[in-house]
């Protein structure tokens, strides 16, 4: 089990200053954003924009502070998708080669981003609001656990672990085959992020 807190993150600028991306996480550990098998992040959206392209990568994203985000995709002339969401939408699924501008639909919007590899493995974010939740994922070997607003506690076999805002969690498999699982328990009003990574091969 691995455990970040906010002081372990590093953030950044984006080039066009429409808003900043802070990396919670990168596997494996020490790759680039032309070789990174997944990564998780968070952007601070602060103006309308289009998304950056990201060739056979698989997206996942939630919105987690602000009024949200109405996201365009264009789906060809005069064909166009649009769906908004906000802080209470389940995590939108898209692919990173998908041409999508967002605009926002109040203030600065804090999301988190969630990039698998497409043909490595595969991904599932799910949101986890207050109460106990058993989590039992025989088909996943890394399962990352966001805590987004309150606070929460882990307990099984591999291991026990207290949660604050802004901590995340890895999980991963210790015997082949045997999956992962655990209990969660939710503070009230809590909101937290599971994220369950599946790999193609084990090779």
């Amino acid at each position: 089990m691995r455990h970040w807190t906010i002081k372990d993150y590093r953030s950044m600028p984006w080039k066009n200053g429409g808003g900043s991306t802070t990396e919670l996480a990168i596997y494996p550990d020490g790759t680039s954003l032309d070789d990174f098998v997944w990564r998780l992040s968070t952007a601070q959206v602060a103006s309308a924009g289009a998304f950056s392209h990201f060739p056979q990568i698989d997206r996942s994203l939630a919105i987690l502070d602000g009024d949200g985000l109405v996201l365009k995709t264009d789906l060809g002339v005069p064909s166009e998708s649009v769906i908004t969401l906000g802080k209470s939408s389940l995590p939108h699924r898209f692919s990173g080669e998908d041409a999508i501008y967002a605009e926002l639909c109040g203030g600065v919007v804090l999301d988190l981003n969630l990039m698998t590899r497409r043909g490595v493995c595969l991904q599932h974010m799910q949101r986890l609001d207050a109460g106990e939740h058993c989590v039992y994922l025989e088909d996943a070997q890394q399962v990352l656990l966001y805590c987004a607003e309150g606070t929460a506690a882990l307990s099984g076999l591999l291991g026990r672990a207290s949660l604050q805002t802004g901590d995340l969690l890895l999980l991963e498999e210790e015997h082949e085959d045997k999956g992962i699982q655990c209990q969660i328990q939710a503070g009230e009003n809590s909101v937290l992020y599971l994220m369950r990574i599946s790999f193609l091969s084990r090779s």
